[in-house]
């Protein structure tokens, strides 16, 4: 058997596709249907179950991927033993919440770029949840979110930092608080969210719900820049991390609401796979984000 036939079975398994597999590998689909079927045959059984245009993986290949994802494990390891010191070529995959790309990571990616020009790093910006979906797909090599700290299974999560979460309004709200008390008011103003699977939308709106207030009017934006020109428009009110608008709040161009709590914090997380193998160049990757966090 051969390295590269496990390499495509397991890239199948994790994009869910045939055409993906071959696309990500710079392969032909005939190519990696060919892998799949050597595979089949030297195990002695199907893989997967093709419906149309649908793949299963059977019982068998779920069991063979377990072993496959230890056996590239540990092939990356060996390919690398005998090195004494960090790679200077190469790519990293890195997924970044939006908010952490522009105001928290700008400086660490320069320092970065700077220390190893020949390593082609790829930033793929979205909300944490589509991250964490392409990290266990393999399509990235860590990811860095702003979220509430939680644990998810076979992912190895480590916090460097707190960030401060406020309500903020533009200056003609004049509401002063979000809570319980005033909740008749706070209903007939516009909340604006972010998009529906982004972890910021989801803990406002539990937030609301947990105070018993449902809005009666949103606004929903999948960039958290537009979330701030509006809320600056007087449109309604958000929830966003402080970072992201200090400079508003200081030019007193919105305001801040008091919520009905103590501070709300999220936390500036990095995640990989727990069978992720971390190369000497992702660590050093790792200790420039740290270091300026």
């Amino acid at each position: 058997m051969e390295i590269r036939k496990f390499q495509t079975f397991k890239k199948v398994v994790e994009l869910k596709s045939f055409s993906k597999a071959a696309e990500s590998l710079y392969y032909g689909k005939s190519t990696v249907s060919e892998h799949i079927q050597s595979l089949e045959r030297e195990v002695g059984a199907p893989l997967f179950d093709r419906l149309g245009k649908t793949i299963n993986v059977t019982d068998t290949g779920n069991e063979l991927y377990k072993y496959v994802v230890e056996l590239l494990n540990t092939y990356d390891i060996i390919k690398n033993i005998s090195v004494d010191t960090i790679d200077t070529k190469g790519e990293l995959n890195i997924g970044v919440s939006e908010s952490l790309v522009i105001y928290r990571l700008n400086s660490g990616l320069s320092q970065f770029n700077r220390a190893y020009p020949n390593v082609n790093l790829k930033i793929i910006s979205d909300n944490c949840y589509k991250l964490r979906e392409r990290l266990y797909a393999g399509e990235l090599d860590l990811i860095i979110t702003l979220e509430p700290k939680t644990n998810f299974e076979d992912l190895i999560t480590h916090k460097i930092s707190e960030e401060n979460l406020v309500f903020i309004s533009g200056k003609e709200f004049d509401i002063k608080n979000i809570n319980r008390e005033n909740k008749g008011e706070i209903e007939k103003k516009c909340f604006i969210f972010t998009e529906k699977e982004c972890s910021l939308r989801r803990f406002f709106q539990n937030y609301l719900y947990n105070i018993d207030v449902s809005p009666l009017r949103t606004l929903e934006f999948s960039s958290i820049e537009a979330v701030k020109q509006c809320v600056v428009s007087n449109l309604g009110v958000s929830l966003l991390p402080q970072f992201c608008v200090e400079d508003l709040i200081e030019a007193k161009k919105i305001r801040v609401i008091k919520g009905n709590r103590d501070k709300i914090k999220f936390s500036t997380q990095i995640s990989y796979h727990k069978n992720k193998w971390l190369s000497p160049l992702l660590n050093e990757f790792m200790k420039h984000i740290i270091k300026i966090n």
